[in-house]
């Protein structure tokens, strides 16, 4: 990805200098289409590459004739707003390691719709699961808890996470985690070939449904103790609580998991401008879901 920092620039670090860097649409323009295209023009129709077309926000394909906006097929897909509002909502989104609600993002943009806030940052929590995929590797600990939803009564949702564990050194890594509806053999399957990679040492618990199903890609240890990756499940909780104060449902819940490891994870990348990058590959090359595809019911969060 093009840097934004020069010799002689370098990564804002407030909104001010933030605005200054981007202070109008046409530098917001540049700067897209620069980072989706930037070998040039590439017609999502037709795949014909325009090295010569210049920044638009619409483009019409030379070779067949195909319109296309810098936001077709991208997390910004169809929207009324500014690309600049997209842009510093994307840094202020990574700008900070705690995270942030609905009601910070439509305080910040001054938006009249707390529904335009929330489906924004849902789509942001999307580009962070596609830009945030790679798996976990090495020596991996896997292990399973519950949380508490506070926006469900009584509700309490089951979550497996694996935990990388850095040797010599013994310190956690990269963090995956998924929101399952029952805990077996099938479930554990799945997570396993989604987010670890094979040939991996799996610190497992020594009981079912841990003692079953898919191992044979992986070098498997039983531990009657997994502390480390239940801890990640627990911490997750607290965080969910403090930030969005019990207003979660189970059916959302995956994109909060995939805010949380991406967090954790980009904790680990050089510098802030490291992680506006890495989540603006998602924002970029991620195609979205509607409002109503995210939601079938008034949400929160």
């Amino acid at each position: 990805m093009q840097a934004i920092v020069t010799q002689n620039i370098r990564f804002p670090e407030t909104r001010e200098e933030f605005k200054k860097l981007f202070p109008d649409e046409e530098a917001s323009l540049r700067f897209l289409f620069n980072k989706r295209w930037p070998k040039g023009f590439v017609c999502s129709y037709c795949n014909w590459l325009n090295a010569e077309q210049l920044p638009a926000k619409t483009i019409t394909c030379s070779h067949c004739g195909h319109p296309t906006s810098i936001t077709t097929n991208t997390v910004m897909h169809g929207t009324k707003k500014s690309l600049s509002q997209w842009l510093i909502c994307i840094w202020w989104f990574t700008a900070t390691e705690g995270g942030h609600s609905a009601k910070d993002l439509q305080r910040l943009l001054k938006l009249s719709s707390y529904q335009t806030a929330w489906t924004w940052l849902q789509k942001l929590r999307m580009a962070m699961s596609v830009s945030d995929n790679r798996q976990c590797r090495d020596t991996v600990e896997i292990s399973s808890d519950t949380i508490s939803l506070g926006g469900e009564t009584r509700a309490k949702a089951p979550i497996l996470a694996a935990a990388e564990i850095i040797l010599p050194a013994g310190i956690t890594g990269r963090i995956k985690m998924k929101s399952i509806g029952t805990l077996n053999s099938k479930s554990v399957g799945n997570f396993l070939n989604e987010h670890i990679l094979p040939g991996s040492s799996l610190l497992i618990p020594d009981s079912e449904p841990f003692t079953t199903g898919e191992l044979e890609s992986f070098i498997t240890v039983r531990s009657a103790t997994v502390d480390r990756s239940r801890q990640i499940i627990k911490s997750f909780e607290i965080w969910l609580n403090k930030i969005h104060r019990g207003g979660v449902v189970a059916k959302h819940l995956q994109l909060y998991l995939d805010e949380f490891c991406f967090r954790s994870n980009a904790a680990m990348l050089p510098d802030s401008e490291a992680i506006f990058n890495l989540l603006l590959t998602g924002v970029i090359g991620n195609k979205p879901l509607s409002y109503k595809s995210l939601t079938s019911e008034a949400a929160k969060g």
